[in-house]
């Protein structure tokens, strides 16, 4: 690893944990990079300090019905339904439906704000 063209003198972490669409919160994705830091100084037995300015965490969330194992795709109900059975399945799927309404009433409020500010110049 270089920083600044130079070869690093201490260890650089970029940690990918990824997991199904609609997982990851504000807060949770928060909590996540702050528990990766801890672990990684304790591993290091270093300054949660030190270690936080060598590390990035990148909480990733893998598309709903991309997710493959045993020759099949599994969505995120499937995948719900093998950890904690049947009769959670219908809050999982109810979870990924509000998250998805969610991002895209953020994209339509994008777009109208664009459109304003370009009917506002012209």
């Amino acid at each position: 690893m270089f920083v600044g063209g130079e070869r690093s003198k201490a260890a650089r972490y970029r940690i990918i944990p990824p997991a199904p669409e609609g997982q990851y919160t504000d807060e949770s994705r928060r909590a996540l990079d702050k528990a990766i830091t801890e672990a990684v100084a304790r591993a290091q037995n270093r300054p949660f300090e030190e270690v936080a300015s060598r590390g990035w965490v990148f909480p990733t969330e893998i598309p709903d019905g991309t997710w493959g194992s045993l020759g099949t795709i599994f969505t995120l109900p499937d995948v719900h339904d093998l950890l904690v059975g049947e009769a959670e399945r219908s809050a999982c799927a109810e979870r990924l439906a509000r998250r998805r309404l969610e991002r895209a009433r953020m994209t339509l409020e994008a777009t109208v704000d664009v459109f304003q500010r370009a009917s506002d110049d012209a």
